[in-house]
């Protein structure tokens, strides 16, 4: 028989990590299972052919002023961390890059849009009702959206919303809107990365006796009759007395271990309704920095030419013109040491609607698409390395990240919070960004999660 354990943590991302660290240094015996042949889970930072570590996940420390937890773990570990600068911000519309008092205008009128979405949503009775969406209020003729702003660049604008909101506005449900409290106001990126922190996370907690073990996916979960839990692989059977589960809701949803006994109706209607949203990123990687602004703009919006619009989307470029895009660049001074490199964020839709291309060929696609947009007078030189992030068809993620509540009778923030319920007299907890109410989609999420679940199991073990 193999070792008995005090706890089995399944997933060695963020809030695996942070639990096995934090139970190891009580001197519990943990075992942290990985499926992955790698550590960090949805954060995955690539080098080959980079000028600098680019994060293909979570890449951001949002709240990084305001309390977020990862930024005691990076100062604990001696990581540094670095603030994001100001830079200056374009807009394009159809004919080239919008004046700044429009710019101002967009950016007045969409916060003050979401400003009374919060208001109807959280203050107003009766409340909307679960059914109505965001795209309802946002996009309605009386909209604050729409003043003294062109109503297609208005609309079009609001769409960038659908990056952070990981989904179309038509989906998420109006009667949320703001409801948590989260970390917000300033940002800032490890260095090198935060695939480079979560390893050193997990070293930090295998020198407190934690012991991981990559490339090994858990089959099934088993409530044995003498009160121990038995966890199956595909290359071992392990036993212990909890069990953590950071298993991405995505897979939850998709391709789950068995549970015996089975997780309860009331937990699996919840990880049914609790939606995982689309984001995706394009990486394109220049030997120089060729485009407009090159040192001082680190970030362009593009919104759509309708004209050029294409309902066809027979090739890649047509879904780039087709939907609003922002893109981050490098090379101006928003993080120490610039690079040419340019961090295209696709959304819901034009993620999906690209997913049926190569990589290649949407790379060539974007850089035909910026050279059109851009109008330079001179030949660009073609990128050198392009990267497409694939979260959404990932077997081990199935999708980039939770989105706010979305549309439908019953949905709510509460759906969170149970899905970050224990089961099994409290032996079998779960943790990770879709378990926390507050700070669900971020980094904060999984740590704050990984946390709770901790301190909770270690004083499940004092009492055995």
């Amino acid at each position: 028989m193999s070792k008995l354990l005090d706890t089995i943590v399944i997933g060695a991302g963020w809030s695996g990590l942070v639990a096995a660290r934090d139970l190891a240094t009580k001197g519990h015996s943990v075992l942290v299972l990985e499926a992955r042949e790698r550590i960090g889970g949805r954060a995955n930072t690539v080098t080959h052919g980079m000028h600098a570590p680019i994060d293909l996940g979570c890449s951001w420390i949002h709240g990084y002023k305001e309390g977020n937890p990862a930024r005691e773990i990076a100062s604990r570990l001696g990581v540094n961390t670095y603030l994001g600068k100001d830079t200056e911000k374009v807009v394009y519309g159809p004919d080239g890059p919008l004046s700044p008092s429009v710019v101002s205008q967009l950016g007045y009128n969409i916060r003050s849009s979401m400003a009374a979405a919060h208001n109807l949503a959280q203050t107003r009775l009766p409340s909307p009702s679960t059914s109505i969406p965001l795209s309802e209020f946002l996009l309605s003729q009386g909209s604050p959206l729409f003043l003294s702003s062109e109503p297609a660049l208005a609309s079009d604008f609001a769409r960038a919303l659908e990056i952070p909101l990981a989904a179309p506005l038509e989906k998420i449900s109006l009667r949320w809107i703001g409801w948590e409290n989260t970390f917000g106001g300033s940002d800032a990126a490890p260095e090198a990365g935060f695939q480079h922190l979560v390893e050193k996370l997990n070293n930090e907690a295998q020198s407190f006796g934690s012991e991981t073990r990559l490339g090994e996916r858990v089959n099934s979960l088993k409530r044995r009759e003498d009160g121990w839990i038995a966890v199956v692989t595909d290359k071992a059977v392990y036993n212990a007395r909890t069990v953590v589960c950071t298993i991405p809701l995505g897979v939850l949803k998709q391709d789950p271990p068995s549970f015996t006994p089975p997780l309860p109706a009331r937990r699996l209607e919840t990880i049914a309704g609790t939606h995982v949203g689309v984001l995706e990123k394009l990486v394109l990687v220049y030997p120089v920095a060729w485009w407009p602004g090159g040192s001082s703009v680190g970030s362009f919006t593009f919104l759509p030419n309708h004209l050029a619009i294409s309902k066809d989307y027979s090739d890649a470029k047509a879904v780039l013109a087709s939907h609003s895009l922002v893109m981050l660049s490098f090379a101006a001074p928003t993080l120490p040491n610039p690079h040419p490199t340019l961090v295209i964020y696709l959304s819901s839709t034009p993620a999906q609607l690209l997913a049926r291309f190569s990589t290649n060929d949407v790379t060539h696609a974007a850089h035909a698409f910026l050279v059109e947009r851009f109008n330079p007078t001179f030949s660009p030189p073609n990128p050198v390395t392009g990267v497409k992030t694939n979260w959404m068809d990932d077997p081990l993620a199935r999708g980039a990240t939770t989105t706010p509540s979305v549309i439908g009778e019953g949905r709510s923030p509460l759906d969170f919070t149970e899905l970050g319920k224990p089961l099994w007299d409290g032996q079998l907890g779960f943790a990770g960004e879709h378990t926390d109410a507050d700070h669900r989609g971020s980094v904060a999420g999984a740590v704050v999660s990984g946390q709770r679940e901790a301190a909770r199991v270690a004083r499940l073990l004092a009492q055995q």
